[in-house]
Parts: structure tokens; C-alpha cells; sequence
């Protein structure tokens, strides 16, 4: 015999008790893994189109205006209003300029070094944050927890700068430039979104608006007008060369879009605190993917760094989550 509590009502209501205890678990495991999944090929085929032609600007321009025109389009069709006029464009300016500069010296970071290499030395950014955060007097406290996560993520990038994940100096400084911009973004954003009132899928949208109206200038100067060695690289194109370069630069963009509202939508089904461990577990999962769709050859020294990193990342993403859990309140811990 059934209980009423398992059954779904027949007028197609919600499911029920255990049934709908499944249908949100099947809800959120399938948010994770299209959120990691899809950031994982945004990645991994953003670097392969600048393998191609290091056309980074132009690759970082589709991104914004893309995830501008999608995140549009999706708040049209779900029927929500937009919140959206000059005033708050105007407030965002400082976020958005770090969040542009952000992504694109990340995209540069990808085309001087190798993929994991580039998501190992980006784990450091929550100690960038936390670092920009005492630096401009923000009171916030932490947990000796978070800061002792640190040491395994600074030993393990620096054992594995040591290895042959292709090593590069200017690729680790892109990636440490694009920490602290993303950082300042991080320390900016909280005061930016709290005074404007707009929710995380406006801001992103926002920040995507905003991005592209930066990089277009960045474009036409870097590739365009002083672009004469993009030029010939372009010439010197195979036409499989140039189809695998729309194709990759196509598929790379799109993820990208789909693997930031994945984000939103996890967010929304969980948690911040379940939000902050899964990023954290995501950082692993690019690391790894990276490893094994390149096939890089890594030294015992540098796969010793690289576990040690993700150790830390790990243990950050479990005092993060402790720290929110005493800090929101026992309405919200009990979701």
C-alpha cells in the first residue's frame, strides 16, 4: 500500500514526499554536472581556439556580447522584467571594468601556458581576495581554517610551476593579474549589487553588457588596427585550420554562457553554502579535464603540487561553507 505522502496527486500537482525529495535531488545533480560539464568544455575549446589564432581580444568580445544577448533573451522568455537603466550601468562601472579585465587577461594567461597550469595558479584567487579585502579595510573576519588552506594551494602551485605543465613566466603572471581583477571584482561586487538591488542573472548580464562595450576598443586596437601579425597568422590558415577555429571559437563561447547560468540555476535549486563547495570541487574538475584532454606529460613533482592544490581548494570550499553556515541564519540552514 501506498502513503498519500509518496503519491503524486492526480490533478498534476507537485510530487511529494519521497518522490519529490528524488525529483529535487535528480533537480540539483543534474544542475552540477551541466554546470561543471559545460565549464569544463568552455574552457578546454577556448584554449584550443587560440592554439589556432591567438585572436584573444576578438574571443573575449564574443563572450561578453554572446552572454549579453542569451542572458536577454532568456529573461524575455521566462517573462521577467529587466531591471536595467543608467543608473545602475553607472554604478557597476568600477565591478565591470575588473570583471572584463578579468576575463580577458585569463584568455591570455590560456594562449601563454597550459590549461591546467593556468586553473592551478587561478585556484590562488580566493587568497587574492581576502588579501584585497584587508588591504582596503574591510573588517570581515576568518577562520584560521581558510587561512591555513592557503599553504597547500601556494605549496602546490609552486611545486607544480616546477614540473613540465608547460611553465611559463608571463603565463603565470596573466593568471595572477587576472586573480587580483577578479579579486578587486569580488570585494567591489558585494557593495555594488546590495545598493543597486539587482539579482546575480542581472548582474551578469550587467557585467556582459558592460564587458563588450570595453572590448570592442580592445579589438580594434590590439587586432585591427595594430593587428598586421594576426593578419598573416589568418592568411596562413588551412581552410580545416579556419573551420576548426569557428567551430571550437562557437562551441567555446556558447559553454561559456550555459556554464554561467548553470551557476545561477545551482545557486537557486541549493545554497551559498553548498554553491561555495561545489565551485570549489569545479576548480578540480578543470584541472584534471585539462590534464587528460591535452595529455600533458606531468613530473611526479608537479602531480604531487597539483594534488596538493586541489587538497587546499577543497578545504577552502569546507571553510567557506562553515563560515556561512554560522553566519546565516537557521531559517536558510534548515533548506
Amino acid at each position: 500500500m501506498v502513503s498519500a505522502s509518496d503519491e503524486t496527486s492526480r490533478d498534476g500537482a507537485e510530487p511529494t514526499g519521497r518522490h519529490w525529495m528524488m525529483h529535487f535531488f535528480l533537480r540539483v545533480a543534474f544542475g552540477g554536472l551541466v554546470w561543471f560539464a559545460f565549464s569544463a568544455v568552455s574552457s578546454i575549446y577556448i584554449k584550443r581556439t587560440i592554439n589556432v589564432l591567438p585572436a584573444v581580444a576578438k574571443l573575449t568580445l564574443l563572450e561578453f556580447a554572446v552572454g549579453a544577448i542569451m542572458t536577454w533573451m532568456y529573461l524575455l522568455l521566462r517573462g521577467r522584467e529587466i531591471r536595467l537603466n543608467l543608473a545602475i550601468l553607472k554604478s557597476f562601472i568600477p565591478v565591470s571594468i575588473a570583471y572584463a579585465l578579468g576575463h580577458v587577461l585569463t584568455n591570455y594567461s590560456f594562449g601563454a601556458t597550459s590549461l591546467a597550469f593556468a586553473h592551478t595558479v587561478k585556484a590562488l584567487e580566493p587568497f587574492v581576495a581576502v588579501l584585497l579585502q584587508r588591504i582596503l579595510g574591510d573588517t570581515a573576519s576568518h577562520s584560521k581554517l581558510m587561512y591555513l588552506s592557503f599553504i597547500p594551494i601556494s605549496a602546490g602551485i609552486a611545486l607544480a610551476s616546477t614540473g613540465s605543465m608547460m611553465f611559463t613566466w608571463k603565463g603565470f603572471f596573466l593568471a595572477m593579474a587576472s586573480n587580483l581583477c577578479f579579486g578587486t571584482r569580488n570585494v567591489l561586487s558585494k557593495k555594488t549589487s546590495t545598493s543597486s538591488g539587482v539579482d546575480v542573472i542581472d548582474c551578469f548580464l550587467i557585467l556582459s553588457i558592460l564587458g563588450t562595450v570595453y572590448t570592442i576598443p580592445l579589438w580594434i586596437v590590439t587586432e585591427y588596427l595594430y593587428g598586421d601579425w594576426l593578419h598573416k597568422q589568418t592568411q596562413s590558415l588551412t581552410a580545416d585550420a579556419a573551420a576548426d577555429f569557428l567551430w571550437s571559437a562557437a562551441v567555446g563561447v556558447v559553454a561559456h554562457w550555459i556554464y554561467n547560468q548553470a551557476s545561477f540555476n545551482f545557486l537557486f535549486l541549493t545554497s551559498p553554502i553548498t554553491h561555495s563547495v561545489a565551485n570549489a570541487g569545479r576548480r578540480l574538475f578543470l584541472i584534471v579535464a585539462a590534464l587528460l584532454y591535452f595529455s600533458h606529460s606531468v613530473s611526479d613533482g608537479a602531480g604531487f603540487g597539483v594534488a596538493l592544490t586541489l587538497c587546499g581548494i577543497m578545504v577552502y570550499g569546507y571553510a567557506v561553507a562553515r563560515k556561512r553556515e554560522r553566519t546565516l541564519p537557521q531559517t536558510v540552514q534548515s533548506t
